[in-house]
């Protein structure tokens, strides 16, 4: 094939499914799932509290638990749902099971900064995340039943975990950051491909909570050693 055959192609020529199967996904894992996707609720209602903790092992428990969500996401919606209509959510499904046991690694490596990161502005960045991301996708596919919450919504799950990277030790933290970048950005041309704004807000979001997590980490003078 010649390079003038492949400018030929766009970058939807290379998305092999449409909007509606894609968004039926959702749907078909809230009915499976139900109504187990409530502790992910829970879960996500919880983690804020615990990670901003003066106690090194709430925090621990916080970050424990939101690397179970990049694993659960990964593996129940990534590479059992949408994996067997476009393979590269199988590779990608497998990268967040790796991402949540880094942080489980990080957590029994204690990983983590000496003191916690400042609670306002995390409370108000995690709650934003966790309960109002869960619904672009029902304002793209008009049903309550598509919601996509932390644990099972891959895109919510990456984009509050972001806010995971002050809560990690620095040489930790920019290896953590990897993945949500390029999935964001893998995301957002996906999205764009198949001409759903809507959902073009999870991968923008996930960006700018990556930057705000960077924000908030604790400076190297605020750590010890």
């Amino acid at each position: 094939m010649s390079g003038a055959d492949w400018l030929s192609y766009s970058l939807q020529d290379f998305v092999m499914f449409g909007p509606q199967v894609f968004l039926r996904l959702f749907v078909r894992i809230n009915d499976d799932l139900w109504p187990w996707q409530l502790l992910g609720l829970a879960a996500s209602l919880l983690i804020p509290f615990l990670v901003v903790s003066n106690h090194l092992r709430r925090r621990k428990l916080g970050l424990f638990l939101i690397g179970l969500a990049w694993m659960s996401s990964g593996f129940s919606f990534l590479v059992g749902y949408f994996g067997p209509i476009n393979w590269p959510a199988t590779w990608f499904g497998w990268t967040f099971v790796g991402q949540g046991a880094f942080l489980l690694l990080a957590v029994l490596r204690s990983a983590l900064p000496s003191r916690p990161v400042s609670r306002p502005q995390l409370f108000i960045l995690w709650f934003l995340a966790v309960l109002a991301l869960p619904w672009p996708v029902v304002g793209e596919s008009g049903s309550w039943q598509s919601v996509a919450v932390f644990g099972v919504g891959p895109w919510v799950t990456a984009a509050a975990g972001a806010l995971a990277v002050p809560l990690l030790a620095s040489a930790w933290r920019w290896l953590y950051l990897i993945i949500p970048l390029v999935w964001a950005l893998a995301s957002g041309a996906m999205f764009w491909a198949l001409a759903m704004p809507w959902l073009l807000a999870l991968p923008a979001a996930t960006l700018m909570l990556l930057a705000a997590g960077l924000w908030l980490s604790p400076r190297p003078a605020q750590n010890q050693g």
